[in-house]
């Protein structure tokens, strides 16, 4: 190994020698990326990304340097068999708030660094039950925590998130990755392996990066991974995935005696560890807002991303619960209507990828493909009013855009629209009245603009004008925009500091590229989210919007803010299919459920619960991938069938859970 002890302070690695990927993972101990994060981690060193691994603790045990040594030996082992690189590192030492942290970069890829802050680590009692340095720090105001090795450095819980804040201050990640943070159980009560309990270093380490991630905001993606209790859930990772999990497992537990003492006889993984290997799950919030879409036939198709499971799924009234669409996601799904009236699906996996999926007219699925080209940091946001075209904020700090290139199920390439400085990753778009769309976007500083689409040369892309500014109040986002019943394009946002409700409408030449706007109006409803958006069959917009999280539901109509009686625990969906108005939303407290309310001529029905959301079912994407023979087929045979909601035909007030009739369908060409 080549030793540089001179403390270090190189600039990071820039988006393009990342090869637009830089992954910035914090974990308690040597062995949780490799147990709880993988396979992403090393899915993103397979594609010649930027990987940073930040190890909070010594992962001592309270049994000294030796033991701490010899687990930094071995997860370098298992990067540099991610890399498929010998095993050769470049030791140094890094700084961040002023602090010296031991750190080791891949000799033959020095875009895989590992960071030791080497905080001491034994239990402070008996075991479990008992705090750590870290959980104490964390948790008990006036303690602080010592580390091991030769950096010496005292940390209290506030230089902690300071430290943790300028790691992600200096490197400017993509994505941060952590541990669960939503453990409620006291760290003192909690034990091992115990349903739903973790470690107290990991809950206390996820904190810790969450807090100082509130700090550095930027436009990064996160991601939270559930720990021990991963193994209370089903297996979701592929053969080829719990195959090369285990093997990376391996390369660390021969250099970790309480695994192994050394590849030969070594059983690894074993035991629980065995079980971990098998799965990757996330952290949810329980704040998603489930999707609505209308089937054709009067009823409403209801679609959210599994909490439990991280797949999509949709509801089956024949069994009366909900089916699996597959895939592991880590946020919310997006519907929208293809041309021929099909319903679309869009999800992000945990790597920044874009899925598509398509019904078929008899309501089965053709299965997800990926929309290449191009990692985005939230899901991408749709045009309202049912038209497939999507926006999206890309790793490179770019909106960009895609639409259907055919009834088929297929999709145009990724276009990158023109760049803005200090864009946000929540943009809005609508489609104008004369058929081009316009997307909207605010930048940190809390500036609103826009952006219209330009006349397109025969066989290209429209391209897309200069962004222009809105002559608006400072935004804290909340974007939502949709033509009205005049063609005006209708704004809404989130206004900073009041967090109200705020409605522009355009005004002038519709046709001009300047667009002009309405005074704003402050509808003087707080919320949070995002809006959900739609008009009615002759254009009147509505809204419906939750005030905060566990609080009230609200709609808007005709600018007019009606609070509903339902509180909730995400935002909702709406949606106006045959003038009967939903509202939909995950909730408060408890498993996951969706609560459906629904009005028609002007009277509410009674509620419908909608509950059962599979904890299983997830997978990769590609696992559920369409066939390519099948992409051009709208009728091909499935296994899962669509279901709707829909108010009961002999009584308008309730609503009904029915199956989708099927067509006729003809057999995929090859």
């Amino acid at each position: 190994m080549a030793l540089a002890p001179a403390p270090a302070r190189a600039a990071p690695p820039t988006l393009a020698e990342c090869n637009g990927i830089k992954d910035l993972a914090f974990v308690a101990h040597l062995d949780d990326d490799l147990l709880f994060m993988n396979p992403d981690i090393a899915s993103n060193v397979e594609a010649g990304g930027c990987v940073r691994v930040v190890y909070l603790t010594a992962s001592d045990a309270g049994e000294g340097e030796p033991y701490m040594l010899g687990r930094e030996r071995g997860v370098r082992a298992a990067y540099a068999y991610m890399a498929h690189k010998p095993d050769v590192w470049k030791a140094d030492t890094g700084i961040a708030a002023g602090r010296q942290i031991a750190r080791f970069t891949l000799q033959d890829n020095p875009r895989v660094q590992l960071w030791h802050m080497r905080l001491k680590d034994p239990w402070l009692g008996k075991g479990w039950g008992s705090l750590t340095p870290l959980s104490r720090t964390e948790s008990e105001p006036g303690h602080d925590v010592d580390t091991l090795g030769p950096y010496r450095e005292t940390y209290s819980r506030e230089q902690l998130v300071d430290t943790l804040a300028e790691l992600i201050r200096q490197y400017a990640p993509t994505t941060v990755r952590h541990l669960d943070d939503t453990i409620a159980v006291p760290y003192t009560q909690l034990c091992w392996r115990c349903a739903g309990h973790g470690h107290p270093d990991h809950i206390a380490s996820a904190r810790l990066a969450r807090e100082a991630m509130l700090r550095v905001p930027g436009n990064y993606a996160e991601t939270g991974y559930i720990d021990y209790p991963s193994q209370e859930r089903a297996t979701n990772l592929a053969d080829s995935e719990i195959a090369s999990k285990s093997v990376i497992f391996q390369h660390y537990a021969w250099n970790d005696y309480h695994y192994c003492a050394g590849p030969t006889g070594c059983k690894e993984p074993a035991g629980p560890a065995a079980a971990w290997v098998q799965r990757a799950y996330y952290v949810s919030r329980q704040d998603i807002a489930p999707q609505l879409y209308p089937d054709g036939r009067g009823g409403l198709v209801v679609f959210a991303a599994g909490e439990t499971s991280a797949a999509v799924s949709h509801w089956d009234s024949g069994q009366r619960r909900w089916q699996s669409l597959g895939g592991r996601t880590t946020g919310p799904v997006v519907s929208f209507a293809h041309a021929d009236g099909t319903a679309g699906l869009m999800a992000r996996d945990p790597l920044g990828g874009v899925w598509a999926n398509k019904q078929r007219h008899d309501g089965t699925w053709q299965g997800w493909q990926a929309l290449g080209g191009l990692r985005v940091t939230q899901i991408p946001a749709v045009a309202p009013r049912g038209e497939a075209a999507a926006v999206a904020l890309g790793y490179d700090g770019l909106l960009h855009w895609i639409a259907p290139s055919g009834i088929d199920g297929s999709w145009s390439t990724w276009q990158a629209l023109p760049a803005l400085d200090g864009v946000t990753g929540a943009p809005a778009a609508a489609r104008g009245a004369d058929g081009r769309y316009v997307v909207f976007a605010n930048t940190a500083q809390g500036k609103l603009f826009y952006t219209r689409q330009l006349p397109a040369s025969q066989g290209k892309q429209a391209p897309w004008q200069a962004w222009r500014p809105v002559a608006a109040p400072i935004t804290a986002g909340g974007l939502a925009a949709i033509r009205n019943q005049e063609d005006r394009v209708e704004l809404y946002f989130r206004e900073r500091g009041d967090n109200h409700l705020t409605k522009l409408v355009e005004t002038g030449d519709t046709t001009d590229l300047n667009m002009d706007w309405s005074p704003p109006t402050d509808l003087g409803l707080p919320f949070i989210g995002r809006p959900a958006i739609q008009a009615d069959a002759r254009g009147n917009v509505m809204l419906a919007l939750l005030e905060r999280a566990g609080g009230p539901l609200w709609l808007v109509e005709r600018g007019i803010p009606i609070k509903l009686d339902a509180d909730a625990a995400s935002p909702p969906a709406l949606n106006i299919i045959d003038g009967v108005v939903y509202v939909v939303a995950r909730s408060a407290g408890g498993p996951q459920r969706y609560q459906v309310l629904s009005r028609r001529n002007g009277a509410w029905a009674e509620r419908l619960t909608l509950d059962g959301v599979p904890g299983s079912g997830g997978g990769p994407f590609a696992a559920m991938a369409a066939r390519p023979a099948d992409l051009p087929n709208l009728g091909a045979n499935a296994a899962s069938n669509t279901v709707v909601v829909r108010p009961s035909a002999n009584d308008s007030g309730t609503l009904t859970v029915e199956r989708m009739p099927t067509q006729a369908s003809r057999t995929a060409t090859r």
